[in-house]
């Protein structure tokens, strides 16, 4: 039996899965899978961790587009699959996209969504329909699901200078959960269609 079909056996009981019940995904073709089951809870986000973020957000937010466009160059710098998955950055060498007015438009976007996010942590169902639709485009635009937990750990590392100063593994834990409730939504989204 295949690795795959092992995984698939193993999350669901059955080798004979569709999208919507497991997701199985293959990162350059190596022996290296993400599963994602839409029908597990989403992931929990504490009241402590509610409040790091919010108040670690307000210092954020000061270099937010320099915070946005990091994340992004940083991306692309690790993981050039992702930055070949950009249309509109295809050819562009990553150490001129700092300067770029559509990677800042698209890096302030995903800020914008960050900052919805963060505020809408407290009301679940607001939080779910933005992420599950940004999930659906995003799959309309033929991302790969397995791009979506990239984006976390990148923005994490690129808000930790800003914040040196009262960074803790509390903050670091806190805009993990973050980023997991906001990537299991996208990712229930782009199973959807």
């Amino acid at each position: 039996m295949s690795l795959i079909k092992r995984i698939k056996t193993y999350v669901t009981g059955s080798s004979q899965t569709s999208e919507k019940k497991l997701a199985v995904i293959r990162s350059n073709n190596k022996d290296t899978f993400t599963a994602f089951g839409p029908q597990s809870p989403p992931p929990e986000i504490s009241e402590r961790d509610i409040e790091i973020l919010q108040d670690s957000w307000k210092i954020v937010q000061q270099n937010v587009a320099e915070v946005g466009i990091i994340t992004f160059v940083g991306l692309f710098e690790t993981h050039p699959e992702v930055h070949d998955a950009f249309m509109s950055y295809r050819g562009v060498n990553t150490s001129d996209l700092e300067y770029n007015a559509i990677l800042r438009k698209h890096a302030l976007r995903v800020m914008g969504t960050v900052d919805k996010c963060i505020y809408r942590v407290d009301n679940r169902d607001k939080l779910r329909e933005l992420m599950t639709e940004l999930g659906i485009r995003h799959k309309n635009y033929s991302v790969k699901m397995e791009f979506i937990d990239l984006m976390g750990p990148q923005f994490i590392s690129s808000i930790k200078p800003h914040l040196e100063t009262m960074w803790t593994d509390e903050h670091e834990k806190a805009w993990e959960n973050l980023f997991k409730l906001m990537c299991y939504h996208m990712k229930k989204g782009m199973c959807s269609i």
